[in-house]
């Protein structure tokens, strides 16, 4: 890439109607990511960015970088709407490279905010400070500054109050923007990226490293369970990291894709991701991977929403199908003999899911056709005690509690087994047939359970071993505003240096013998809701109540299943979960005559 600048100029109108255009300014995220997007394409190998806040907003946003800045005579040119150095023609758009292309950033970003550049290229002797309001220019002098260019903005939506009011609290917007840079440092290991916050260094990386050097400085604790991938069809590239299969997130924010260096929201792509992983993962959790595509401009169409997030591809069977294959081989060569996967958050697996060792390392094939029918679950003593401490939690709460009464609806049920350690066979007197998912069901009695103790204050009890949370920046950066919430539910949290929190303290109904892992679970997921106070209450509760309950795998006694199905019934709502799921269903004698022919 050359190192002069590029010639600005204004886009004719038919170019401009060939352009998506739109709003590209809602939040102060979308400020970082279109300077930061401007620093990337002006070549740069350093780029800083400052945040400032005061009175609980985002004050100041400060992106500085050493790219090939901005000729004097073009400053003014640069905040046009619609000006731009990237293309020329709409015939362009066919093989631009850049992240750029509509000229409408700057021009968007001085309409609703106060902004001061001060831009040098390298063959200039002097710098240009250039600072404009609400659209009008203020300034234009000439001033001392390192070769690049470096851009302030201030009191963003100072002259539209009203979008103000639809900003999300401090700690989530810093969390996006936060969030954001490490993506953009994960697709460009090549970068220097500094990100500071009050003055505060928050993380920063050192160009020339490659991608899982980035992954470990940005996610430690994740590192060592990410697999490189490479694989190509024709002109089509794609390489990155994945997650092993233990390794799962309880949402999509840590799946990031990219095609030629954009960050892109992809549903097709996710898809393809996930049946890569077939029965590996769960089905309602996602890997972590950063999958970076290279596809020629021509076969790629991202000029169809003003954010350029969504794309559209010529050949989109064509990259799904390498995109599977790529992931699929990385796992097929990868030794997940350390396999237990993560389990989602209704169920968890047994022993019986696991096939038996073999002499060599387990195989992704090898895990995805492994034979069940054969496997037996059998009960241990260990997992007898901790379901029968956990029905007798539920049980003295229940006794505890006169007002409670067997649901009328509920029918009169009597134990006749257990299918796959995991759902009650049972019947009543019509002989109808019943299955009861007993995870689900005793899911339900924890969380009418915690329903009521909400008005008397959880109980915490504080753990012989704390437990230490090793966040990303982003994940960090939220701790503070449902530090609350937590607090209330049960939970002892302090800080415990930069990006790293301790847990000391956890719901007494979590039990004694809680794995660490779930605590970093319970904590993992809450951090990930874009919710107010209520929501993540309501969530925490969820949470709590799943991680608390007889789980998924666990051999009942008789008596342990007739304990869950009185339990069941003596809730406010014995049909579903917390999470919406069936705890119940039935089969009539009428059902099950048609079902064998008999009717």
């Amino acid at each position: 890439m050359t190192n002069l600048a590029p010639v600005i100029q204004v886009l004719d109108e038919s170019t401009v109607h060939l352009i998506a255009a739109g709003e590209v300014v809602d939040r102060p995220v979308s400020i970082v990511k279109e300077l930061v997007e401007n620093a990337i394409d002006a070549a740069s190998s350093r780029i800083t960015v400052e945040l400032s806040t005061a009175h609980g907003v985002i004050s100041r946003i400060r992106i500085t970088d050493d790219g090939v800045g901005i000729p004097s005579d073009q400053v003014r040119i640069a905040f046009l709407a619609h000006a731009t150095s990237k293309i020329r023609t709409g015939e362009d758009l066919l093989s631009c490279r850049t992240l750029g292309f509509r000229g409408e950033a700057l021009a968007s970003i001085a309409a609703v905010s106060y902004v001061t550049m001060i831009t040098k290229p390298k063959e200039s002797d002097t710098a240009i400070l250039f600072r404009i309001t609400g659209g009008e220019v203020v300034e234009c002098t000439e001033t001392g500054a390192p070769n690049g260019t470096s851009i302030t903005v201030e009191e963003v939506f100072f002259n539209t109050p009203a979008r103000r009011k639809f900003l999300k609290s401090l700690q989530t917007e810093v969390a996006h923007i936060t969030s954001l840079l490490e993506s953009f440092a994960c697709l460009y290991p090549g970068i220097t990226f500094r990100y500071l916050v009050n003055g505060i260094e928050k993380f920063s990386t050192h160009g020339g490293s490659d991608l899982s050097d980035i992954f470990r400085a940005l996610y430690p604790s994740d590192a060592g369970m990410m697999i490189p991938i490479r694989g190509r069809d024709g002109n089509t590239l794609v390489t990155g990291l994945i997650s092993l299969p233990k390794l799962v997130k309880q949402n999509r924010q840590r799946l990031l894709i990219a095609v030629n260096g954009r960050l892109v929201q992809s549903p097709a792509m996710v898809s393809a991701v996930k049946r890569a992983y077939g029965s590996l993962i769960p089905g309602n959790v996602w890997p972590v991977a950063v999958l970076m595509l290279e596809i020629p401009p021509a076969e790629v169409d991202a000029n169809i929403h003003p954010t350029k997030r969504e794309v559209r591809f010529s050949a989109e069977r064509t990259i799904l199908d390498l995109l599977v294959r790529t992931v699929r081989l990385a796992l097929d060569d990868a030794n997940l003999l350390d396999l237990p996967a993560a389990a989602d958050e209704d169920a968890q697996i047994s022993l019986s899911d696991i096939p038996s060792p073999a002499p060599a390392p387990i195989r992704y094939g090898a895990v995805a056709a492994a034979p069940v029918s054969r496997q037996v679950c059998e009960a241990t003593l260990s997992g007898y005690r901790t379901t029968s401490r956990q029905l007798l939690q539920t049980r003295l709460q229940e006794s505890a509690d006169d007002a409670t009464v067997r649901d009328e609806r509920f029918p009169e049920l009597f134990w006749i087994g257990q299918v796959g350690g995991t759902y009650i066979v049972a019947s009543d007197k019509t002989g109808a047939l019943f299955l009861i998912d007993q995870h689900a069901a005793h899911e339900r009695v924890r969380y009418d359970q915690l329903k009521q103790q909400e008005s008397l204050h959880l109980k915490t009890q504080e753990l012989i071993a704390p437990v230490v949370l090793t966040l990303s920046p982003s994940e960090a950066g939220l701790i503070p505003s449902v530090l609350p919430v937590l607090t209330d539910e049960g939970f002892i949290i302090e800080p415990f240096g930069q990006d790293t929190w301790c847990v000391r303290g956890v719901p007494v109904v979590l039990g004694r013998y809680e794995d660490p892992e779930t605590v970093r679970e319970i904590i993992g997921t809450i951090l990930s809701e874009d919710e107010g106070p209520v929501r993540l209450k309501e969530q925490v509760l969820r949470l709590v109540a799943c991680r608390s309950a007889v789980k998924a795998g666990a051999v009942l006694t008789p008596e342990q299943g007739m304990d869950i199905i009185n339990q069941l019934s003596q809730t406010a709502d014995p049909w579903t979960c917390p999470h919406g799921r069936p705890t119940i269903i039935s089969f009539s004698c009428q059902e099950l005559g048609k079902m064998f022919k008999r009717i």
